[in-house]
């Protein structure tokens, strides 16, 4: 009887943290259409495909994020479609993309909603045809 007293108890403060927890709340905003776009070569016809995730700042932007999702993906694109294999077949290239895509999104949500809302953008997919 003991231990399950002090098991009751246990589970009284521990409840509170696994509450916590398990809110499933992630920083993360993940752009489901991966970003295809044509790269900025004058001899040739190469693509770009970029999947993408956003660090969001705080939870109450995912909302705006959801709504606006087309004026998030057009400005990805045109930073995106001004690259050219030189520029990104790099890894300082792609930090370089990642900097100005993540500058970009930055100036968007700070014009629309006064924040800049997004603190890191992650490419978690790659590919240059």
């Amino acid at each position: 009887m003991k231990n399950l007293y002090h098991y009751f108890l246990l589970c009284l403060i521990a409840c509170p943290v696994w509450a916590a927890g398990g809110s499933g709340a992630t920083p993360y905003f993940e752009i489901a259409t991966p970003f295809v776009v044509n790269l900025a070569e004058q001899d040739s016809l190469s693509f770009l495909q970029v999947n993408a995730q956003l660090k969001v700042s705080r939870e109450d932007i995912k909302p705006y994020l959801s709504k606006h999702i087309p004026a998030i993906q057009h400005t990805v694109m045109m930073v995106l479609s001004e690259q050219t294999i030189k520029d990104i077949n790099t890894v300082t290239g792609k930090q370089k993309l990642r900097d100005a895509t993540l500058k970009e999104i930055q100036a968007l949500l700070q014009a629309q909603i006064g924040d800049p809302g997004v603190e890191e953008i992650y490419f978690t997919g790659f590919i240059i045809q």
